[in-house]
């Protein structure tokens, strides 16, 4: 039989392409072995940076390998975001998300990425409550009290946030929408700042974590006026939520797991059951409960349905509140 260059070539090929299917297959298998890198698109220290780290802690006491915190802040997650996007999809590097997820396509002109196409769905991780409150001084002691206060004199109350376009915005332009008020937005430097601007009566309206509002809203500083859930949280059950008022109302906060999109499936589901298995850790749970955070641990399909309900909720707000942020 006589070979030519072209022939062995043809042969070579298929031969050659085995090889690389197998040891994809062998590395997939293998996985994790080394460094998970998750990406957390906030400074150490605030909330999503804890919830990052509970989680990372007991995927670290499950993998054969630890899951490392790395904190790339700015532009409300925005950096952190573009970075995962264009990074390896080589299984070792994620972005830990929250609210931003859903709301940074619609409110940059240019984010510099596809929310549909550059990432891939791992696990909704949990979801918590914020809380609607206000300034005792108002004397309004109920949702319904405050929204008539607010329309018995449009224009003359102010609301307040952490920054133009983030979770405690968002919000509540939706119920500015829904409930048809006429309020003047106060945006400031995080959310420290925005609730001492309540408690110093600058302005009106916050809305916050629950767990942070909790030694306010004891003392009497402020007054809770609603939670933002579904249902009411079980820490504080006497507070209504914002749907009780406001019919089909919702807006958890909530922190979940994304990959680039090329990320091999079979590390996605390893990952995700991995994150449904820590969040039922009973320690992980005592941690979140002390935060008042709900743990999920989603299957990858779960979340894709989640987040396409929150884009398109978060593309209706933004658009009719005409909110846009820099570029």
């Amino acid at each position: 039989m006589r070979f030519t260059r072209r022939s062995t070539l043809t042969a070579l090929v298929p031969a050659a392409l085995m090889l690389a299917t197998a040891h994809t297959a062998v590395a997939q298998d293998a996985w994790p072995d080394r460094p998970i890198r998750f990406i957390v698109t906030s400074a150490a220290g605030g909330g999503i940076d804890l919830m990052a780290r509970i989680l990372a802690d007991g995927l670290s006491r499950q993998l054969p390998k630890p899951v490392v915190i790395e904190n790339v802040g700015g532009a409300g997650g925005l950096v952190a975001t573009r970075l995962v996007a264009k990074g390896d999809a080589d299984g070792y590097t994620f972005l830990f998300q929250g609210p931003g997820h859903a709301a940074l396509p619609y409110i940059h002109r240019n984010p510099g990425y596809d929310v549909n196409k550059d990432f891939a769905s791992v696990s909704l991780v949990a979801t918590y409550p914020l809380v609607l409150t206000t300034n005792p001084k108002l004397g309004v002691k109920t949702l319904p009290e405050f929204i008539a206060m607010v329309k018995a004199k449009p224009g003359k109350y102010t609301f307040g946030s952490s920054g133009v376009g983030g979770a405690s915005h968002i919000p509540l332009e939706a119920i500015k929408e829904q409930a048809g008020l006429d309020m003047v937005h106060v945006p400031y430097r995080g959310s420290g700042a925005t609730s001492a601007a309540l408690l110093a009566g600058e302005i009106d309206l916050t809305i916050d974590g629950l767990a942070p509002q909790i030694g306010n809203i004891q003392s009497g500083r402020v007054v809770p006026l609603a939670v933002s859930t579904r249902e009411r949280a079980p820490q504080m059950k006497n507070i209504p939520t914002i749907g009780e008022t406001l019919k089909g109302f919702e807006y958890p906060m909530w922190v979940a797991v994304f990959a680039p999109a090329k990320t091999p499936k079979p590390i996605v589901d390893k990952l995700a059951a991995a994150i449904g298995k820590a969040v039922q850790d009973p320690a992980i749970k005592k941690r979140f409960d002390e935060l008042i955070v709900q743990g999920v641990g989603s299957t990858p399909a779960e979340l894709d349905k989640f987040v396409h309900e929150q884009l398109a909720f978060n593309k209706k707000i933004i658009e009719t509140a005409n909110i846009k942020v820099g570029d």
